[in-house]
C-alpha cells in the first residue's frame, strides 16, 4: 500500500504553470499572499491529509455513525474527532473567508489543490470541514450584520459545524415540491419552522456544539412551485444575542442512513419543529431562497467533482504502486516458462488501465481548478467585461464538474481496481471503499441527468448564448497558439474538428427544440454532456501540452523532462481514445432514435 496520495508535482504544475495563479495577488483581497504562501499551504495540507486524514480512512468507515435516539446523541469514529480538532488548529474550516471573520482569504484555486489532498486522503471527513463554510458563506452574502455577528466567526474556525437542508422524502430532486413551512411568530423576529429533510449530509454530531442548518421552507401563503421559497437560518441550539448558546431549538435526529459508502459521515434526516418551538431567521428577502441556495449549491457540486476525482487520485497512486510491485507472467514474446517474472506494469493492458486513471485523474483536476479560477475572477476581478465571461464560463462549467466529474471518477477507480485482479475486489486493499464512496457522486447535489439537462436546457442557451460563445472563443484562442507549434499540430486539429462537430451537433439539437421535439431534445442530454466534457478536457489537455512544450525547450532537469513528456504523452492518449466516443455519441444524437421515449411500459 502506498502512502502517495496524490501527485503533488500535478497540483503546482496546473495552478503555476497552466493557471498562473500568481497573477490572483493583483487583486486586493489576496494582496497579503504569494507563491510562498500558496506553496505554504499545499505542503501543509500534504502533511495533515498523510498525517491525520489517511489513517482515519478505513476506521471511519468501520465505525460508521451511532444515534442514541433517546438521548439525541450522534458519535462518530474518534478518528474523526481527531481531524475536526486539527483543521480547527489549522484553520481549514475558514481558508478562503475574510480575514475579519477568522478566514485566510486564501483564492478558491488554491483551494483547489488542498481539497483535493484532502479528499484523496479521507473524503468523508472533509465533508464535515468544508461544509462549514459553506453554510458561513451563505451568511456572508445574505445575512443581515447581526447573523454575520452571531455565526460568521464560530463557522469558519470551525467552533459550530453546518449543513445544506433542501431534500425531502417526498420531493427529492423537485424543490418545487418542498412542504417544510415557516409562520412568522408574534414574539420576535424569528419564524417557527415544521417539516423533515432527510439525506443531510454532516446533519449531526458531537464535534461542535452547535450545528447551523440552512433550511428551505415556504413562508404561510407564499406562491406555489420553486417561487415561493424562501432560506432560513436554523441552529440545533437557539443562539443568545450575546453568541451564548440557549435552549434546544426543536431539531430531532429521526435517523442516519446506514449507507453503501461514506459510513464515517452522518448523514441524517432531521425534524424541525415536532414540537412547535423550532425559531429560524430568514436570510434575505422572502421567496428568494433558491436562488440564494444556488450559490451554496453550485460550489458544492463542483466540490462534489472534487470529492470524486480526489479519491480516484488516491485509488490511481495505489494502482499504480501495486502494478510495480506485483509481479506476474512475462512478456508475450518470451519463450522461457522458467524466467523470471515481470512487474505488471509491463504488460500494455496495464499501462492502458493505469494511463486511463492518470488521464482521467489530472484532466478533471485541471477543470476543476480551472473552474474555480474563474470563481476567483469572477469575484475579485475589477475589469466589468473579464468578470462577466468569468461568470458565465463558471456557469457553463458547474455542471460539467459535477457530472463528468463523478462518473469518469467512478470509471478510474473501478479501472484502478482491475490492476489489482482479484485482490482488488477484497476489503484487505482500501479500493473496494473507494469504489462504495465514490458511488454516490453521480447521484447527489442533483443527479447527474439533472446536471445535463441544466447544460443542455439552460446554459447553452442562457444569455443568447454568450456563454457557449465564450468556451468557443477560449478554445480557439488555443488552437491558434498550437498551430504554430509543429510538434502539437495533430492534437490542434483534433480539437478544432472536434469542435465544429460540436457546433454542428449544438445547431441539429436546437432545430429539433425549435421544431417542438422537446422531449427528443432533452433526453439527449446526456450524451450532450458527455461530449462536451471530452471537448472541455482536450482543450485544457492541450492547454497543459502548451505549457509542456514550453517547458521541455526549457532543457528542465531529469525529473521534470519525464514530467513533461508525459504529460505531451497523457493529452494524446485522451486525444485518440476519447474523440472517437464523443463522435459515436454526437452520432446518436443526431440520429433523432426515440426507441427509449417511445418505449411502452408493459414492454419492460
Amino acid at each position: 500500500m502506498t502512502d502517495t496520495l496524490v501527485n503533488m508535482r500535478d497540483i503546482r504544475f496546473v495552478l503555476y504553470e497552466m493557471l498562473d495563479i500568481e497573477t490572483l495577488t493583483q487583486y486586493e483581497y489576496f494582496k497579503e499572499h504569494s507563491k510562498e504562501t500558496f506553496d505554504s499551504t499545499l505542503n501543509a495540507a500534504y502533511q495533515v491529509a498523510r498525517d491525520v486524514y489517511w489513517p482515519a480512512y478505513t476506521d471511519m468507515d468501520k465505525f460508521g455513525v451511532k444515534l442514541d435516539a433517546a438521548a439525541q446523541k450522534t458519535a462518530v469514529a474518534p478518528s474523526m474527532i481527531k481531524i475536526w480538532q486539527t483543521a480547527k488548529e489549522g484553520c481549514w474550516f475558514g481558508a478562503t473567508a475574510p480575514a475579519k471573520w477568522g478566514g485566510q482569504q486564501m483564492p478558491l484555486t488554491i483551494y483547489a489543490g488542498t481539497r483535493l489532498i484532502f479528499d484523496a486522503a479521507n473524503t468523508a471527513a472533509q465533508m464535515y470541514i468544508s461544509s462549514a463554510a459553506g453554510g458561513a458563506h451563505l451568511i456572508l452574502s445574505y445575512g443581515t450584520e447581526d447573523l454575520k455577528n452571531l455565526y460568521l466567526e464560530r463557522l469558519f474556525t470551525g467552533e459550530w459545524g453546518s449543513t445544506m437542508c433542501l431534500t425531502e422524502p417526498q420531493a427529492g430532486s423537485s424543490l418545487s415540491d418542498v412542504k417544510t413551512t415557516a409562520v412568522k411568530a408574534s414574539d420576535g423576529d424569528h419564524y417557527l419552522i415544521t417539516g423533515t429533510k432527510c439525506f443531510i449530509s454532516n446533519g449531526d454530531h458531537e464535534m461542535a456544539p452547535n450545528i447551523v442548518h440552512p433550511v428551505l421552507a415556504r413562508i404561510s401563503g407564499a406562491p406555489a412551485g420553486v417561487k415561493g421559497i424562501s432560506l432560513f437560518v436554523v441552529p440545533k441550539y437557539r443562539v443568545n444575542p450575546d453568541g451564548s448558546l440557549g435552549q434546544s431549538n426543536d431539531v430531532t435526529t429521526a435517523g442516519v442512513e446506514h449507507k453503501l459508502g461514506l459510513r464515517g459521515n452522518a448523514t441524517c434526516t432531521l425534524s424541525f419543529g415536532d414540537n412547535g418551538g423550532c425559531h429560524g431567521r430568514l436570510l434575505g428577502e422572502p421567496n428568494q431562497g433558491l436562488a440564494y441556495m444556488f450559490q451554496l449549491m453550485n460550489s458544492a457540486r463542483i466540490g462534489t467533482g472534487l470529492q470524486a476525482i480526489g479519491v480516484a487520485t488516491n485509488a490511481y497512486q495505489h494502482a499504480l504502486q501495486y502494478a510495480k510491485e506485483r509481479l506476474q507472467g512475462r512478456e508475450f514474446t518470451a519463450k522461457d516458462p522458467t524466467a523470471a517474472q515481470i512487474p505488471i506494469i509491463k504488460h500494455a493492458d496495464v499501462k492502458r488501465m493505469l494511463l486511463t486513471q492518470k488521464a482521467t485523474t489530472e484532466g478533471v483536476f485541471a477543470l476543476l481548478a480551472y473552474s474555480f479560477f474563474l470563481s476567483d475572477h469572477a469575484r475579485w476581478n475589477t475589469n466589468p467585461e473579464e468578470k462577466q465571461k468569468a461568470a458565465l464560463l463558471l456557469e457553463l462549467l458547474t455542471p460539467v464538474c459535477k457530472a463528468y466529474g463523478s462518473e469518469a471518477a467512478y470509471e478510474s477507480i473501478v479501472q484502478a481496481i482491475q490492476c489489482y485482479g482479484g485482490y482488488g475486489f477484497s476489503e484487505d486493499f482500501p479500493l473496494a471503499q473507494m469504489v462504495r464512496d465514490t458511488k454516490v457522486f453521480p447521484i447527489y447535489e442533483g443527479t447527474n441527468f439533472m446536471q445535463a439537462a441544466d447544460l443542455l436546457g439552460r446554459k447553452i442557451n442562457m444569455k443568447k448564448g454568450a456563454a457557449f460563445a465564450a468556451i468557443v472563443g477560449e478554445i480557439t484562442k488555443t488552437v491558434t497558439q498550437a498551430n504554430e507549434i509543429a510538434e502539437l499540430k495533430d492534437l490542434s486539429v483534433k480539437l478544432a474538428a472536434a469542435l465544429r462537430e460540436l457546433g454542428e451537433t449544438t445547431k441539429h439539437l436546437g432545430a429539433v427544440a425549435l421544431g417542438g421535439d422537446i422531449e427528443l431534445y432533452m433526453y439527449s442530454a446526456p450524451y450532450y454532456l458527455k461530449s462536451f466534457s471530452t471537448l472541455v478536457i482536450c482543450w485544457l489537455f492541450l492547454w497543459q501540452a502548451i505549457a509542456s512544450h514550453k517547458a521541455l525547450r526549457s532543457k528542465p532537469r531529469e525529473a521534470d523532462k519525464n514530467y513533461y513528456t508525459g504529460k505531451l504523452a497523457t493529452a494524446r492518449f485522451y486525444y485518440n481514445h476519447e474523440i472517437p466516443h464523443m463522435r459515436a455519441n454526437m452520432d446518436i444524437m443526431k440520429s433523432n432514435d426515440r426507441t427509449a421515449i417511445e418505449f411502452q411500459e408493459d414492454w419492460f
